[in-house]
């Protein structure tokens, strides 16, 4: 099993400081994250250093922590492993895929709104279906940045 990044990009109509609160604000965090997996939600306070979950409705995801959170223009989260069964797993062949793997979101400055840049790892045998799901995921950030 080997992971490759998916890449996406999409401009928004809004100030960066209001699609970095749309990205890591609980309420619209869980909005967006939908679209990967309806219950979708982050346990993090997105601060250079702390620890991030990023779990589905049934408590599984992937741990890491968040190396840099420079707002509102670039939040990069290294995975260090998996959760399941209530504990964070480490050691695992699945948790040593992810490890070292980083999600990152850039956010520029572009005519009168925001460039939105992500990079995210994924499994080879999930990446198309991730691929589009993130598609929907930047769509749905689009819309809630600039419904306000």
């Amino acid at each position: 099993m080997a992971t490759r990044p998916i890449e996406k990009q999409i401009d928004v109509d809004a100030p960066r400081e209001r699609v970095w609160e749309v990205l890591t604000g609980d309420a619209t965090y869980r909005q967006w994250t939908a679209e990967f997996a309806e219950g979708s939600y982050a346990d993090t306070d997105w601060q250079e250093g702390g620890d991030v979950r990023f779990l589905g409705p049934d408590g599984t995801g992937l741990v890491g922590r968040v190396v840099a959170s420079h707002r509102p223009e670039l939040l990069d989260v290294e995975y260090t492993g998996v959760v399941g069964g209530g504990s964070d797993d480490t050691e695992s062949e699945q948790a040593r895929l992810w490890a070292g793997t980083h999600e990152t979101y850039r956010l520029a400055e572009a005519a009168g709104g925001t460039h939105l840049a992500i990079s995210a790892p994924m499994e080879d045998a999930y990446y198309d279906d991730m691929a589009a799901a993130w598609d929907r995921a930047l769509a749905r950030v689009k819309e809630l940045a600039e419904s306000r």
